[in-house]
């Protein structure tokens, strides 16, 4: 009795391991299978501006410089200014003593006495004419002989005034003097400079440019300018349409109207606009990828993704400029993944995170469930 009894047992133990066993194949069964397909995400095409930048040297000069040459020669009898003087225009530089000063003292005495002369002479033969003692021809002759000897008179004190002006050498603008070539006692003439005078008023960026940013620059152009730490805004104010045969570039200029800081002569760093495009279409730079040299991208298209060539023109960090081969419409993947193959099934992120939500929810209901069970 006791014998059949523990049969009994070890039979219903069978089959309760069994049935654990069969349940557990059960739920490998019904195991959730992970989508394979590459999720990407998508963007249309937008139209922008691209500009790129480049770093040039720039060299620092006053908008305006004036070489002082005397108007005369002469002795140099004084000299009010130093090299580094800051002076205003019209403000006396130096004095000049010239022997032709003398000369046209004399003409202008000369002349004088010669006037006073015809005036004299025309007073009496008036007088004389209105009493009848002279004849017209003979009063007319007194009034040319006194209106050609005021004319000879102003015309000696015209050039006699001028060249005591001369005497007095001026600053012809505002600036500071950049140099001195005159002493006391040398003698100068119209054609040495005396001094250089640079514009105090605004300073320059005297700078090169290749062929390229000549195709691209133009007048009003904005330059950023860096000394020292500090920054700088100018503007495009000249442009060479030469090429300058010492340094191979072509000359720009650019005024600096905030210049505190800089110093003339000085050297900055400069960034220029290298190239421009304005409101083209662009896709950001990381969705392209190259075949042998030739750019391409993937469109999104009834779920798979389609290899498309692009014409590419200039690009930046962020985007590449779109010449041919894509619309504002494209729904251009802008995800990478190394399992994107032209014709390749993909799934959009937002099909994908919906998926995710739902079979999560799966595997979360059947795991109360079979814990219902146990």
């Amino acid at each position: 009795m006791m014998k059949k009894r523990g049969k009994i047992l070890a039979l219903a133990a069978i089959v309760v391991v069994g049935a654990v066993v069969l349940s557990r194949c059960g739920h490998k069964n019904t195991a959730v299978e992970y989508e394979s397909r590459p999720t990407v995400r998508v963007e249309n095409p937008v139209r922008q501006d691209i500009s790129l930048y480049t770093d040039l040297t720039g060299l620092v000069e006053p908008q305006s410089r004036a070489s002082v040459m005397p108007k005369m020669s002469g002795e140099v009898l004084e000299v009010y200014f130093q090299a580094g003087d800051t002076v205003q225009a019209g403000q006396a530089l130096c004095k000049i003593d010239s022997d032709a000063l003398t000369a046209l003292k004399l003409q202008v005495d000369a002349a004088s006495v010669a006037l006073k002369n015809a005036d004299s002479n025309l007073s009496r033969t008036q007088a004389l004419f209105a009493d009848g003692f002279v004849s017209q021809e003979a009063m007319e002759q007194a009034q040319n002989s006194a209106q050609n000897a005021k004319i000879s008179y102003e015309s000696a004190k015209n050039q006699y005034d001028l060249q005591v002006k001369y005497t007095t050498v001026t600053a012809p603008i505002d600036g500071v003097i950049e140099s001195r070539s005159v002493e006391p006692h040398d003698h100068v003439s119209p054609a040495g400079e005396i001094c250089t005078i640079s514009g105090a008023s605004q300073l320059q960026v005297k700078f090169g440019i290749t062929e390229k940013i000549h195709q691209t620059m133009e007048l009003g152009d904005s330059v950023t300018l860096e000394k020292n730490g500090a920054d700088y805004t100018g503007t495009v104010t000249e442009i060479g349409s030469m090429v300058n045969e010492s340094s191979g570039l072509y000359d720009a200029r650019a005024m600096v109207p905030d210049a505190a800081g800089l110093t003339n002569g000085s050297r900055v760093k400069m960034t220029v606009i290298m190239d421009h495009v304005s409101q083209v279409l662009t896709v950001p730079v990381d969705a392209v990828s190259y075949d042998n040299g030739a750019p391409f991208v993937y469109l999104y298209e009834d779920g798979k993704a389609e290899k498309t060539e692009i014409e590419a023109g200039i690009y930046d960090d962020e985007n590449m400029e779109v010449k041919s081969g894509l619309t504002s419409d494209s729904q251009v993947i802008v995800s990478w993944s190394n399992e994107l193959v032209d014709q390749g099934e993909v799934l959009l992120a937002q099909d994908t995170d919906g998926a995710q939500t739902d079979g999560n929810n799966e595997t979360a209901a059947e795991t109360t469930e079979a814990g219902d069970k146990e």
